[in-house]
């Protein structure tokens, strides 16, 4: 299958992992950061908000992985691919790491050093890891997935599907006996080895690699998105009976790997979906700022006190209205004005010498990301040509290149 067929539904459903993480961080300020809440609000919605971040966060590693590996670029040199990946998530990254100095109050060295070199999921101190803008722990882990990808994706493609199958399955299987072996190690522990070190989460990231793979090749074998979808919400609710950090992600996996794959193959087969429709697209491009921003926006209006604790369900509905918009606002302004610019300025392109026919066609592209060129045969005496200059630094041909204009091309259709 072709590497670059457009996914619009895996873009969509980004938004709604990002959604819940934003549920489940509002909901730890209306209450408290145990997430233990009172009676009445053990409902559907705690059910769906409880847990929300380990789920949404589990989506985005398996999706990173599954899309690198679906949009890999057959020869390209590891420094290019994560020259590209430094110029996606780190301008967006520096940005919000400076607000969240001025906006949290203040931090340290450590803390400063960590967070700016995307390495704070490595160190033991919930000061580190959690300071900040606390969100951005798991880029740290999306780091060292981006270090290891070019080697990782090289040993997987050697694989057949049995092979890719079995790594697959090995990785759940990481997943939940790492979880149940810590339920009895001490609460810290349990969340920087369980929930945050990098090589451990790695597993996701692996898994969502081999099932690109698998569905690249026609090997995969899994639910339709519906049923996926529908596998979900049971898998929710039992990670509220689950112990700690069995509950945070390793019971959503299966699910979540499923929607990932199912919606992909939706998205190559044509079929229209709630999540490929242009305004989810949109949100979902615009997902990686709103991860970003949207607890900044929380701790701005906690610290100015404007939002309430132990709200009644008008005061919260108008507060969660309140944040969401403004969260969307400053994801907007960072995705436009920080994360496009950035791309447009460190991927800047330069001349592409594409052979046409025998001879060579100097091809110039303004867009920020690479274009591909089709190779199409040029008469040589029937067109009128414009002579291009070339660049300081590229070869001149002996003769002009060729390039048809408009009354060449209609007088070579007559």
């Amino acid at each position: 299958m072709n590497r670059n067929s457009r996914l619009p539904s895996l873009t969509g459903l980004r938004w709604a992992a990002a959604l819940i993480v934003f549920g489940q961080h509002l909901l730890e300020q209306y209450y408290n950061p145990q997430l233990v809440a009172a009676k009445p609000v053990r409902s559907a919605v705690w059910a769906a908000l409880a847990h929300g971040g380990g789920l949404g966060v589990s989506f985005f590693f398996v999706l990173s992985g599954f899309v690198l590996a679906w949009s890999a670029r057959p020869g390209e040199p590891a420094r290019t691919f994560w020259w590209r990946r430094f110029s996606k998530i780190y301008p967006a990254t520096f940005v919000t790491t400076v607000a969240a100095v001025f906006i949290i109050g203040g931090a340290g060295p450590l803390q400063l050093a960590t967070h700016l070199t995307l390495t704070q999921s490595w160190v033991p101190r919930r000061d580190v890891y959690a300071g900040l803008n606390i969100v951005s722990w798991s880029l740290s882990c999306e780091a060292f997935f981006y270090l290891c990808f070019p080697l990782l994706l090289a040993g997987l493609r050697r694989l057949g599907p049995a092979g890719l199958w079995a790594i697959a399955v090995m990785m759940v299987e990481c997943v939940v006996a790492l979880g149940a072996n810590l339920v009895h190690a001490s609460h810290a522990t349990a969340a920087w080895v369980g929930y945050l070190l990098p090589p451990v989460r790695m597993a996701e990231f692996t898994l969502g690699v081999c099932v690109a793979l698998l569905v690249r090749s026609g090997s995969w074998r899994g639910p339709g998105l519906r049923w996926s979808l529908a596998l979900l919400p049971p898998a929710m609710v039992a990670g509220l009976f689950a112990p700690y950090p069995l509950n945070e992600h390793a019971i959503t996996l299966v699910p979540v790997t499923c929607i990932v794959a199912a919606a992909a193959r939706a998205d190559l087969r044509g079929a229209r979906t709630f999540w490929s429709r242009p305004v989810m697209v949109y949100l979902g491009e615009l997902s990686f700022a709103f991860y970003l921003v949207h607890y900044l926006v929380i701790a701005a209006f906690n610290r100015w006190g404007l939002l309430p604790h132990h709200a009644g369900p008008l005061q919260a509905l108008v507060a969660t209205v309140s944040v969401l918009w403004f969260s969307l606002i400053a994801a907007m302004l960072v995705y436009h004005g920080v994360e496009l610019q950035a791309l447009r300025l460190l991927r800047r392109s330069r001349p592409t010498r594409v052979p046409v026919a025998g001879r060579h066609r100097l091809v110039l592209t303004a867009a920020p990301g690479p274009r591909f060129a089709a190779t199409v045969p040029v008469p040589r005496r029937s067109l009128p040509t414009l002579t291009v200059p070339a660049p300081p630094g590229v070869p001149v041909p002996r003769s002009p290149v060729s390039v048809p204009t408009a009354a060449g091309r209609a007088r070579h259709a007559r």
